[in-house]
């Protein structure tokens, strides 16, 4: 099999910059409350939610960037500028939909289990779709890889 990649296109890494911007948003918007609201310096409170906005924005560039190539032998994971990860296919134990809820919206992913028990979320594989057809591809193929190299 040639390698292929599993990534987000460009209108999928719009709507990911969507959620970064309502983010920033809030952020701004509850440091500013929080500014105008208190009579002592409201450095600390500004300077964690800073910290706190920081780490969700490295979440979000992650999720949006990051890739993932398969090969015959295994799958090569590029978490944005975190780094890349390779672990062969036969390290991998199952490979699975996972269904994530929070308080005002849901989400979906792909995550693989390796033979340690360490679960890896597959980068370039997320959706808020229910029945989204580039989630479900990106599923069959990296299914279509695994199941080849083992059997």
């Amino acid at each position: 099999m040639n390698e292929a990649w599993i990534s987000l296109d460009a209108a999928e890494r719009r709507k990911n910059w969507r959620a970064g911007s309502y983010l920033t948003a809030v952020c701004a918007g509850v440091a500013l409350a929080v500014t105008l609201s208190t009579d002592s310096s409201p450095f600390w409170w500004v300077f964690s939610i800073l910290c706190a906005w920081i780490v969700s924005m490295a979440y979000v560039i992650n999720r949006g960037y990051g890739r993932s190539l398969l090969t015959r032998d295994g799958i090569v994971v590029f978490n944005g500028f975190l780094g890349k990860r390779s672990i062969p296919w036969g390290d991998v134990t199952n490979i699975e939909k996972r269904h994530h809820t929070a308080r005002s919206s849901s989400w979906w992913d792909l995550r693989l289990t390796r033979m340690s028990g360490r679960p890896l979320t597959i980068p370039g594989a997320f959706t808020s779709s229910r029945y989204d057809p580039k989630f479900e591809a990106k599923y069959v193929l990296l299914c279509q890889y695994w199941r080849q190299s083992t059997g």
